[in-house]
């Protein structure tokens, strides 16, 4: 016994048993209930479905697993008399498991019941499981092979039937994977043979959601006898060598630095070396991108044009290693015959531009040093007329700036279109690092490096934004000053304690307030008082400082700020002395109060003070 059903032994030599089993399967399709018309059937199924379904599929997995077929039919027999349903519902997938052929392709020996379910319901060749497998995926990526060639055989014979049934080999599941795809994964050689043979070949370009073709994921799983196969199908013809997103096995061989992958693959298709990604990047792009010098170096000993071509971005191979700072790498460049001047980026920049701009102090030591690095080239222009000079100051790299300035080749004093100096474009820079700024003032003045900019110019540019800033100050306290005065002016009628009701039997009491007599109740009326007319005298002079000259806006605002920070003092106090009130039997609340108010009442008024003089500057 195992797992509660009977086993029946399996006889290998016994011819009978398709025959055998399938008369029984057909006796079952065939029948039909007695005294059930088909609105009660369905009522019936729609129950047996909801409350039973769960422990008949339960029971037929565990015939499944057991490999015998006799027992399996038994079994469903069973079933199909226990649950009374008609035999093409006992076999219809579940919404959150397996069918019954995904169980049969899960281990071998069960090959005789999946043959009898793909012979008597088909549909489930091309069935989903909740993952989107089918059971051809299950059988690849567990590698069993007779039930590979069994749903594949199964599936010929059906699509000779059925000629719009759908391509079994072609079904991808929740990951897009199609089952070529899981043979790759598998990195076994006989099953990519057997899915390959049997499949369009064009499923070899297809990509998954992960943007990776069977042909790319052959090179990642670093298998020779694999790639070897796939490559011999060629590229979609609707789809043109450039931009073929995750199809590239070259890229994925450099990506993997695996020279020997590098080498069968351009001895087989020489052509994949202009193979470009989705932003216009081939091979060598990628070589230079990672640093993988010697991939670089035999891509460029068969093509050396490859070299000279931009991405989307308008970056040839060597300005990516440029911008990485790699030494090796663009020496590995600059040791063929191009010139350096031929290597421009479509903003005009030559390499040492790019090293310059991006900080890369070695780079720039190095090129500084290279026989091909003339006197043109260190003074070259960009679209902007920016040499690399300009570019270094601009970005605040003191190190390169000290590099390029000291070499005699180059000339100091060149303008670029904006007539600005490497010295003026520190002074113009957006860097809000003044450190960073002095220092590099005090790197290239020595060097005789001018700046011509006209410092009044500046000091305008400046002072325009210091006025925008003070504006600025202004409204925000302007806002600030018209909420205190809606505060303290309220508080003057929900004083603490509240006040005598209308209806109240001594008629002098009626509207004042309850707590009038305690010397605390004073204090705070004071304090909110003080609070009160110290705002609303701060929104008349903020009003008055928008509309006078700078001068006059300064002094009233100096007045303002005196007035904001003599009001949030005394709301401080007077908002710990009503707490003091309403919780006068509370030693610790009138404690915490206490010191809350008075600190955080100082605290405020410091800071508006020091934004006022920051703003006033």
């Amino acid at each position: 016994m195992d797992g509660g059903h009977l086993q029946i032994p399996i006889d290998a030599n016994d011819a009978g048993w398709k025959q055998r089993c399938c008369d029984k399967i057909r006796e079952l399709k065939n029948a039909q209930f007695p005294g059930a018309d088909a609105a009660s059937q369905l009522g019936l199924m729609h129950q047996e479905l909801v409350m039973h379904r769960n422990v008949m599929i339960s029971e037929l997995y565990k015939a499944v697993e057991n490999g015998n077929v006799d027992s399996f039919v038994h079994v469903l027999r069973q079933v199909w008399e226990q649950r009374e349903l008609p035999l093409r519902d006992i076999f219809d997938e579940t919404v959150t498991r397996d069918s019954l052929l995904h169980v049969a392709a899960y281990d071998m020996g069960r090959e005789r019941i999946a043959e009898l379910i793909c012979d008597e319901f088909p549909g489930l060749l091309t069935g989903r499981n909740i993952r989107g497998d089918t059971a051809l995926h299950v059988a690849v990526r567990l590698k069993n092979f007779t039930m590979i060639n069994l749903i594949l055989s199964k599936y010929a014979i059906e699509k000779a039937k059925h000629p719009g049934m759908k391509d079994i080999t072609r079904e991808e599941n929740e990951n897009g994977d199609t089952p070529l795809h899981e043979a790759v994964k598998s990195k076994d050689f006989g099953v990519v043979r057997v899915i390959f043979d049997a499949t369009d070949k064009h499923v070899v370009h297809c990509l998954n959601k992960s943007s990776r073709s069977p042909l790319f994921l052959a090179v990642e799983s670093e298998n020779v006898e694999i790639l070897n196969l796939l490559l011999e199908t060629p590229f979609p013809a609707d789809k043109p060598l450039p931009q073929c997103l995750g199809n590239s096995p070259l890229h994925a061989a450099i990506i993997q630095r695996n020279p020997d992958l590098i080498r069968k693959i351009q001895l087989q298709k020489p052509e994949l070396v202009y193979l470009k990604d989705e932003d216009g990047n081939s091979s060598l792009h990628y070589a230079a991108y990672i640093g993988y010098v010697e991939g670089c170096r035999m891509i460029i000993e068969n093509l050396d044009n490859t070299t000279l071509e931009w991405n989307k971005k308008g970056c040839r191979p060597i300005h990516l290693a440029c911008k990485r700072g790699d030494v090796g790498m663009v020496k590995e460049f600059l040791e063929h015959e191009w010139s350096i001047n031929s290597t421009v980026n479509q903003r005009g920049q030559n390499i040492l531009h790019v090293a310059a701009k991006n900080g890369r102090s070695d780079l720039v030591k190095y090129l500084l040093k290279h026989p091909k690095m003339d006197k043109f080239t260190l003074n070259q222009k960009d679209n902007d007329g920016n040499t690399p000079l300009h570019l270094a100051s601009k970005n605040l790299f003191p190190k390169v700036m000290l590099l390029i300035s000291t070499d005699k080749r180059v000339s100091v004093n060149l303008l670029n279109n904006n007539s600005l100096t490497a010295g003026d474009t520190i002074l113009v820079s957006e860097s809000q690092d003044e450190f960073r700024k002095s220092i590099a003032r005090h790197v290239v003045k020595p060097r005789g490096v001018p700046f011509n900019v006209n410092r009044m110019t500046l000091h305008f540019e400046q002072q325009e934004t210091n006025n925008l800033r003070f504006n600025h100050t202004i409204n925000t306290y302007l806002v600030v000053a018209a909420l205190m005065v809606t505060v303290t002016f309220a508080a003057a009628f929900t004083v603490p304690g509240g006040v005598y009701s209308s209806d109240d039997p001594n008629p002098r009491n009626r509207g004042r307030a309850v707590l009038a007599d305690n010397p605390a109740f004073t204090a705070f009326i004071i304090f909110n008082t003080i609070g009160m007319y110290g705002s609303v005298f701060a929104v008349a002079l903020l009003l008055g400082a928008v509309i006078v000259e700078q001068d006059m806006a300064k002094r009233a605002t100096s007045i303002a700020s005196c007035c904001l920070i003599v009001a949030v003092f005394s709301m401080s106090m007077a908002f710990m002395i009503a707490t003091c009130l309403v919780a006068e039997n509370n030693s610790l609340v009138i404690l915490v109060a206490a010191n809350m108010g008075l600190w955080y009442g100082a605290t405020s008024a410091g800071l508006i003070l020091f934004s006022i003089y920051k703003a006033t500057r």
